[in-house]
């Protein structure tokens, strides 16, 4: 047998690590050790006269990682014939003894380290997906829907980019794990801010470039992913909330009916337990899958923790605590081994990727003296301009006959908080329903190369922006309250902020949120005040009103 080998290091040059394309193009063609017990079986196996495809598809079956090689090497024969691996036994007779033989010969063992936090992840993101095609898997089978393997399949790759990750960048890792745990940022929020892009994506461009079949790759989709407020619908469905209309009960009807809705709820459920048992989230999540099976609460949790428990001892992760055993311990806020000690973090630095982001197009502008007297603390309560400000908030509340399109409305609020307010840079940002994008459109009062000039943002990404586009709200960040804030944004944008004060505000029409308007008064400007606050507020719901009785 091979030499056992630790997990991969690499000292190669590689340009920035940022982004999901620069993502794929690193990690595609890195190697997945295998367990050398898994490997072992496995070469046993291929060395008996005796040894059926069923043995071997209920080895292959039984290790994620096994599984990712033998359905990868299947989907690569398929290609030639326009098809695609519909099951682990249809992977495994699709490559026959010869070709597995092969295979087995390539594949590199892991030689575990009990010390290692690197590993003990690696394991547990590896169990986590296990756990989840198991309960997509069963839950298939209890409806009697067709495709089941398929399914098992397409849910246990779900996460490839958190195995990857934590093989061959466990540094990034290490970061997004401190973000999550010791900062209290939205895990999706937290991958977007170190990797440059989400878990989800670098997933679905590595099945992309793997062969996967399209029920994998749709499930990986974040385009297919149910909205918080369709999310928030489910539950009420749960519940047998009576407020949900005919239309809304037949769109969650339609949801449900999808093939990648058991793939992605197992994952989640999976996910989510993985940091506790006992989450707002995990009951919530308990709810829709009771709803999504026709079970009652109680009937729901028993399988459920059946189904953990079964899927810990057919795949057992060495040195990790799987959730299955969580269920029987007392719930505990303290994360083991959640991030890197300092003496493997002091090792990992000198072979792995170190977390880096692609420096910002232009730096903040110089700090210029403020011409105001130091006795001042906040902005002047003036306007700039009072006749602007009350002409443009009469012709948004009112229907001016020069208001024929909505880009008039905004240019018209855009001209009332610089030139009558008095806000010395403002920013509209453009809100597209369709590609759940978020980008700036125009400045005031800031240069064009500015970060906020350019920036774009995912709006599928949990931040306070998708926050902003579910409802109209209002949002004063000051000194106070400004780390509550930052922790729902991308660390990209919360860093261009200025010292002191901001404003934010969605403007919305009938169909949906149109933009977000950000204003402040200067990078070197005094603190705002509630005047400011308030008729900046005033004037965007005018904006608001305007855009609505203009109607889409």
């Amino acid at each position: 047998m091979t030499e056992p080998t630790h997990i991969q290091e690499t000292e190669e040059e590689i340009s920035i690590l940022y982004g999901a394309q620069a993502w794929i193009d690193f990690l595609q063609d890195k190697p997945f050790p295998v367990r050398a017990s898994s490997l072992k079986r496995l070469k046993t196996l291929l060395s008996k006269d005796s040894t059926m495809i069923s043995h071997l598809t209920t080895l292959v079956r039984s290790d994620p990682i096994l599984c990712l090689h033998v359905v990868r090497a299947a989907e690569t024969k398929h290609a030639a014939k326009g098809s695609h691996v519909t099951s682990v036994e249809h992977a495994v007779s699709s490559l026959g003894i010869d070709s597995l033989v092969h295979l087995s010969q390539t594949l590199q063992p892991i030689k575990l380290k009990s010390s290692s936090v690197q590993q003990k992840q690696y394991l547990r993101m590896l169990a986590n997906s296990h756990h989840a095609a198991i309960q997509a898997r069963t839950w298939q089978q209890m409806k009697r829907l067709p495709f089941v393997e398929e399914v098992f399949i397409a849910s246990l790759f779900y996460s490839i980019g958190l195995w990857a990750l934590w093989l061959n960048a466990p540094l990034h890792m290490h970061q997004v794990r401190i973000k999550i745990w010791e900062e209290e940022i939205d895990p999706t929020l937290a991958e977007h801010d170190i990797l440059g892009c989400t878990m989800q994506q670098i997933s679905m461009g590595l099945s992309e470039k793997w062969g996967f079949s399209p029920l994998t790759i749709q499930a990986q989709d974040p385009d297919t992913s149910p909205s918080k407020g369709m999310l928030t619908k489910l539950h009420q469905r749960a519940l047998g909330d009576p407020r949900l209309n005919e239309q809304e009960i037949r769109d969650l009807n339609h949801l449900t009916q999808e093939r990648h809705f058991p793939i992605k709820l197992a994952n989640w459920l999976s996910l989510i337990v993985s940091r506790g048992w006992r989450t707002t989230r995990n009951i919530k999540t308990t709810d829709i899958i009771g709803d999504y099976l026709g079970l009652e609460t109680d009937q729901t949790l028993a399988l459920l923790h059946k189904l953990c428990a079964d899927a810990s001892r057919e795949y057992h992760a060495p040195g990790t605590l799987a959730p299955a055993a969580e269920m029987l311990m007392i719930a505990s806020s303290y994360p083991s081994n959640y991030k890197l000690g300092d003496r493997e973090l002091a090792v990992l630095t000198r072979t792995y990727p170190i977390p880096e982001k692609p420096k910002p197009k232009s730096k903040k502008l110089p700090k210029k003296l403020i011409p105001q007297a130091t006795t001042l603390t906040h902005m002047p309560e003036i306007f700039r301009e009072q006749m602007i400000y009350t002409q443009v908030a009469e012709r948004l509340l009112k229907d001016y006959h020069l208001y024929t399109k909505h880009s008039h409305i905004i240019q018209g609020l855009m001209q009332g908080l610089g030139k009558g307010l008095g806000l010395q840079r403002i920013v509209l940002n453009l809100v597209n329903s369709k590609s759940h994008k978020m980008k700036a459109a125009q400045v005031v009062g800031m240069e064009k190369d500015h970060p906020f000039a350019s920036y774009e943002i995912d709006l599928q990404i949990p931040s306070i922006f998708k926050k902003l586009c579910d409802k109209p709200a209002c949002l004063w960040i000051t000194a106070a309250n400004r780390q509550q804030y930052t922790k729902l944004m991308p660390d990209a944008y919360s860093e261009q902020l200025p010292k002191h004060d901001c404003l934010l505000m969605s403007l919305f029409r009938d169909s949906g949120a149109i933009a977000i308007i950000y204003a402040d008064a200067g990078e070197n400007g005094l603190p705002l005040t509630a005047f400011h606050h308030k008729r900046f507020r005033y004037l965007c719901s005018a904006a608001t009103l305007a855009l609505k009785r203009m109607g889409n």
